[in-house]
C-alpha cells in the first residue's frame, strides 16, 4: 500500500523540479552557523510552504548535521478522532519527489503495543505528517519513516507516547531522528499571534512541560501539535537532551501581508 500524497499541487509543488528547486532556496535562505553535536530531533511547522517553508527549512538544514536511517513524525490529527495514536502502515508514502519506505519493522513493533492502532481515515487525507516528507526526502533520500498520527491530544497521552518511545528507541538514537509537526496560534491578529508564540516559545525553549501544559489548557498559547510538542520534550528528559534552542520564528502575515489573522511558526532543535 502506498499513501498517496493530498496535498501536492495545494501547499507544495507538484512538479518535483520545481519541488527541489523551491526546497533548495528555502535552505539556501536559512542559514546554520554552528555545530549541534546529538540531535534528538525537530519542532517543525506544517502549513503551506510559500508561508511556512522557510521557517522549517532551519530545522531541516541542522538535521542535515546528522547521519540518521530513520525518521518518526509526530503529527496531530485535523480530521479523525477519538483515537490515541495511529501508526501509518503503508509499504511507502509517495511524494512528487518519489516513495519514502515506512519501516516496516518498527511499524510491527509499534502495532504490537497496547496504544497503538492503524487507522487509515486518520492518514488519508492528513496533511500535517505529509508537508515533512519533501524536506525530508531533500536531505536525506535514503531515510525511511515511522509516520504516527497523534489522535487525542493531552498531557496523559504525551506522557504515554514519550515513554513508548524512550524505552523502544533508547539504543537507536545514533540512526534516528525525530520530527514534531505543528504550527503555533490560528488566525488571531498578528500583535496577539505573536504574543501568545513568544511564550510558548520561551516556554518550550526552557523545557517547561508544566508551564506548556498549564497554558495550553488556559488557552494561553495555542499549537494544533501540542501533543508532539509535550511528547518531545518530555522524551528529551527521559534520554537525558538537555539543550533545546528555537532556530527561527515566523507567521503567514509576513508572507501575505494579511496581519488580521495570522498562523504562527515555529522550528526548533533539540540536542546534547
Amino acid at each position: 500500500m502506498i499513501r498517496k500524497p493530498i496535498v501536492a499541487g495545494t501547499f507544495y509543488s507538484e512538479k518535483a523540479e520545481l519541488l527541489r528547486k523551491q526546497l533548495e532556496i528555502y535552505l539556501l535562505n536559512a542559514p546554520i552557523e554552528k555545530e549541534y553535536g546529538d540531535i534528538l530531533g525537530l519542532i517543525s511547522p506544517h502549513a503551506g510552504y510559500v508561508c511556512s517553508g522557510q521557517c522549517a527549512a532551519y530545522g531541516y538544514n541542522v538535521l542535515k548535521q546528522k547521519n540518521f536511517k530513520l525518521a518518526v513524525i509526530i503529527a496531530p490529527s485535523h480530521q479523525v478522532g477519538g483515537f490515541r495514536f495511529s501508526v501509518g502502515n503503508f509499504e511507502a508514502y509517495q511524494t512528487p519527489l518519489g516513495n519514502i519506505e515506512v519501516d516496516q519493522e518498527v511499524v510491527k513493533a509499534f502495532l504490537n503495543k497496547e496504544y497503538f492502532e492503524f487507522i487509515p481515515a486518520a492518514h488519508k487525507h492528513e496533511h500535517s505528517l505529509e508537508v515533512q516528507l519533501p524536506f525530508l526526502q531533500f536531505i536525506n533520500p535514503s531515510a525511511k519513516i515511522l509516520p504516527v498520527i497523534f489522535g487525542v491530544q493531552n498531557s496523559e497521552n504525551s506522557q504515554i507516547l514519550a515513554l513508548e518511545l524512550a524505552d523502544y528507541f533508547k539504543d537507536k538514537l545514533a540512526e534516528t531522528v525525530f520530527i514534531i509537526s505543528s504550527d503555533l496560534s490560528h488566525y488571531h491578529d498578528s500583535f496577539k499571534a505573536q504574543a501568545m508564540d513568544s511564550k510558548l516559545s520561551k516556554l518550550v525553549e526552557s523545557g517547561d512541560i508544566d508551564g506548556l501544559s498549564g497554558g495550553f489548557s488556559l488557552r494561553e498559547m495555542e499549537a494544533c501539535g501540542f501533543g508532539g510538542i509535550l511528547t518531545f520534550l518530555r522524551l528529551a528528559k527521559l534520554l537525558d537532551y538537555d539543550k533545546i534552542e528555537n532556530l527561527n520564528y515566523d507567521h503567514s502575515g509576513n508572507v501575505t501581508h494579511d496581519y488580521s489573522q495570522v498562523v504562527g511558526y515555529l522550528s526548533t532543535v533539540i540536542y546534547r
